[in-house]
């Protein structure tokens, strides 16, 4: 997070205090209710970034494990991305860490990140794994990059950023085939092939320089790119020229964050009084607000199966985002389920599905290891939306999918059940 970004969270943070967030968030009280920067899914795998330490679970969210320490005088982990059972951590002011074993201790991993005007090298705002390469964006130094296979170090990826005023890389994101880096100030983007020698610029007004314009972060929807900038969001079909204008009518943008699953965007808006959560379910062309949460700060969102969480000034909170991705009808006519309540579940668990038409309906659900957990729910339901009670009561705490069968169709959805 830039400078000016960290001051105005700060006074953000004053006005916070006595506002409640939103009815449909709970905090994950394992963690504190102090800052968390930073939020990353990796399969079941969930890592937070705060303070001090990095909160990990390897079970979706039913328990949390906090790390040691990542170093002394850590105030931001603003970064992480887990690998091969690896945590890397990349820190304000401190570089990148990497631990081996869930976080029970951490070593430094800045060998080669070095030549930044005032060590701005180590002051990462983001890190991006793809195949067996680790990215750094930095606050002040570019694009770093390490590779991960052998006994590498770091070196400096591109020299276009520094000439265009651009040295501060806010986020970078990753196609199959693709990096974006939003940097600077002017309305600028950078995206690089594999292969290809250099970053090359894109405007997003697709004229020229925007002078006060700066992109924050980005995403790749798997059918286009979305990017969330100070003054709206932009999407494009491969990350260049031509852009359109889309998003929110929100001003200012302070900061800005996407999460994904399947073609829903969530995305959060740091406004001058607090957030505003906003979803796309058409990568990222229209958007409706869901929620204007008055003097609440969120720096990061990630998605776990069905649960949203948001990492904040006061800690890490989730909410169920089956009533957002799973509307009340069926636009397509396809089999839909989800469940209606949020995530984790306890021993009352309710199934909300639709039905293209009339007909017996069967739910299992299965553990992780495709064993069969309980009984099946079965009946007969009228086409359109339907709700339906069953016991987890004789489930043990973990993470398991229910399979719905109708009419030859199929449809999952996943579960993480908490005592």
């Amino acid at each position: 997070m830039t400078t000016a970004l960290r001051v105005c969270v700060v006074g953000m943070a004053l006005i916070a205090i006595a506002s409640p967030a939103a009815a449909q968030w709970t905090r994950v009280t394992e963690l504190p209710a102090t800052d968390v920067f930073s939020v990353r899914v990796n399969g079941d795998t969930i890592t937070a970034g705060s303070d001090t330490a990095v909160y990990v679970s390897t079970n979706a969210g039913v328990t949390w494990k906090r790390s040691a320490r990542v170093t002394a005088g850590v105030t931001e982990i603003r970064s992480t991305w887990v690998r091969n059972s690896r945590i890397y951590a990349g820190t304000s002011r401190q570089g990148v860490f990497v631990s081996e074993n869930l976080g029970d201790t951490w070593l430094g991993y800045n060998q080669g990140l070095v030549g930044g005007i005032f060590n701005t090298q180590l002051d990462i705002e983001d890190l991006l794994v793809r195949g067996d390469n680790l990215y750094a964006a930095t606050e002040g130094a570019g694009v770093w990059v390490r590779n991960l296979a052998g006994a590498g170090t770091w070196s400096h990826f591109g020299n276009v950023f520094e000439p265009n005023a651009a040295s501060t890389v806010a986020g970078i994101a990753a196609s199959d085939t693709r990096l974006l880096a939003c940097a600077g100030g002017n309305g600028m983007v950078f995206f690089r092939d594999p292969g290809a020698p250099e970053w090359t610029r894109s405007f997003l007004n697709n004229v020229g320089f925007a002078p006060g314009v700066g992109a924050i972060t980005a995403a790749w929807t798997g059918h286009g790119w979305v990017v969330g900038s100070n003054s709206g969001f932009f999407i494009s079909t491969n990350g260049q020229e031509p852009w359109t204008p889309t998003g929110p009518s929100i001003r200012p943008m302070f900061l800005v964050s996407f999460a994904l699953r399947g073609r829903g965007v969530y995305a959060q808006i740091g406004t001058g009084g607090g957030t505003v959560i906003a979803f796309s379910g058409d990568d990222g062309a229209t958007w409706e607000e869901l929620e204007n949460m008055s003097s609440v700060f969120t720096y990061d969102l990630a998605i776990s199966g069905s649960t949203l969480y948001a990492g904040r000034f006061d800690g890490l909170w989730r909410r169920s985002i089956d009533t957002v991705s799973v509307p009340g009808g069926s636009r397509d006519g396809g089999l839909r389920l989800a469940l209606a309540g949020p995530q984790p579940v306890g021993d009352d668990v309710r199934f909300r599905f639709v039905l293209p038409e009339a007909g017996p309906v069967s739910i299992d659900v299965f553990d992780v290891t495709g064993r069969r957990a309980a009984d099946a729910v079965e009946g007969s339901f009228p086409a359109g939306s339907n709700e339906v009670s069953w016991s987890a009561r004789d489930l043990q705490p973990g993470v398991y999918h229910a399979h719905l069968t109708a009419g030859g169709r199929h449809a999952t959805v996943r579960l993480v059940h908490i005592h």
